[in-house]
């Protein structure tokens, strides 16, 4: 996977190369997703059934981006909600 930085830190390349590498590698699939608030980028959560997970983001130029990566990814069986009225 070639990668390009725009900002140090970041690996960025091809969709379909870093998704690829996501899912043989790590074993990680789509969880979630969400348009960021400038509508110019979407941002997606991939989780492995071992506990990896990665955020990637994709520009409306095409361009995706690991923005974060980890271990321990747990899902949230249930929200905490406020005082009922």
């Amino acid at each position: 996977m070639s990668t390009q930085a725009p900002a140090a830190g970041l690996a960025c390349g091809d969709r379909t190369s870093l998704l690829k590498a996501l899912a043989d590698k790590y074993k990680e699939a789509p969880r979630a997703l969400g348009l960021a608030s400038s509508g110019k980028a979407v941002f997606e959560v991939y989780t492995s059934k071992t506990g990896t997970w990665t955020i990637l983001m994709t520009t409306t130029t095409g361009m995706t981006c690991i923005m974060a990566a980890g271990h321990s990814w747990e899902e949230a069986v249930e929200i905490a909600e406020g005082p009922q009225a």
